[in-house]
């Protein structure tokens, strides 16, 4: 398969960067950066005719799309694939509110034929939506995330504050169970901060509390505020478990599919009393902590890197 992917243009390190690199080693894919400005007027700036790919994939920010005229597809009628890292937000509020159902309206408006997206949750929902969608999940680089010896000590976290992420790292605090929060450190440096830790927070929960109202659980303990598992594991998850940390997260449908199982390659939670006492349990054991993270380690680098999401992408996309 001949596959154009165009990718949003990037200014610092960042994992999707690390994809591109990976997807652009593949035999018959070019990768190239889009154009924003042809893009927000509808024109797609391409390295070679359109007609010579049998797909063409868009991979740039949402709102980048959402605010761009149509796209104008020059005649091309092979596959037009919307690829989203953020479609999950189509049915969760885990960010905001404020793009509740926005990607099939996108979708259809630009005459994309397939969204791809890194939830199979997700793809679930869109298929049930009338939106042709397929999976891909998110990954990690494995040159830069590994398993590193050396001495390690309890529970980290981070990326974005999420009101998920914050609650659960409040009711682990007032549990008395210590979460060590990194400070935004260029990307390139976080495989040596997760290499001082046994395990690390990658929280992608639903709140059952609606957003307008989330002020309010400031007053309640955070271990009684009512939650659901959420739809996607985000980078961070891959990115611990190759790190050599045992990833702590909510029971993603999604994980078990991607063969992590609780007390085994993760720990996994359904509430954030279930959440506390696991934690407890498992800091109290640092040794067979350090086998959790080992083994996630492994689990990641067999078959979630990157390299591995390269390889499946065109045969996805041909399938």
């Amino acid at each position: 398969m001949r596959l154009l992917v165009i990718h949003h243009p990037y200014a610092r390190p960042r994992f999707e960067l690390d994809f591109m690199q990976r997807l652009s080693k593949q035999p018959g894919v070019c990768v190239a950066a889009a154009d924003l400005e042809a893009l927000a007027e509808g024109r797609l700036i391409a390295p070679a005719p359109l007609a010579q790919f049998d797909a063409v994939v868009m991979f740039v920010a949402f709102n980048r799309l959402r605010t761009a005229a149509a796209l104008d597809w020059q005649g091309f009628t092979g596959r037009r694939v919307l690829f989203d890292h953020d479609a999950i937000q189509t049915y969760s509020d885990i960010f905001d509110d404020r793009l509740a159902g926005a990607w099939p309206a996108e979708f259809r408006r630009h005459k994309f034929d397939l969204l791809l997206t890194s939830s199979g949750a997700v793809r679930e929902r869109l298929e049930a939506d009338g939106v042709p969608a397929a999976w891909l999940p998110k990954g990690f680089e494995a040159s830069r995330f590994a398993d590193r010896p050396g001495p390690r000590a309890g529970l980290t976290s981070y990326g974005s504050a999420y009101a998920c992420r914050k609650i659960a790292e409040r009711a682990l605090r007032e549990g008395g169970v210590p979460v060590e929060r990194i400070d935004t450190v260029p990307y390139p440096d976080l495989p040596g901060e997760l290499a001082r830790y046994l395990a690390c927070m990658a929280v992608s929960s639903d709140l059952d509390v609606r957003h307008a109202e989330r002020a309010t659980l400031a007053a309640v303990a955070a271990r009684d505020v009512a939650m659901r598992p959420g739809l996607e594991p985000m980078a961070k998850f891959f990115e611990a478990a190759g790190a050599g940390c045992c990833p702590v997260a909510d029971a993603m449908a999604d994980l078990s599919a991607l063969g992590f199982r609780d007390g085994e390659t993760a720990i996994l939670f359904r509430s954030h009393a279930e959440l506390v006492e696991k934690i407890r349990w498992w800091i109290e054991r640092p040794d067979a902590l350090r086998d959790l993270g080992r083994a996630a380690a492994r689990k990641a680098h067999s078959a979630h890197s990157w390299a591995h999401r390269a390889a499946a992408l065109p045969a996805l996309l041909a399938g």
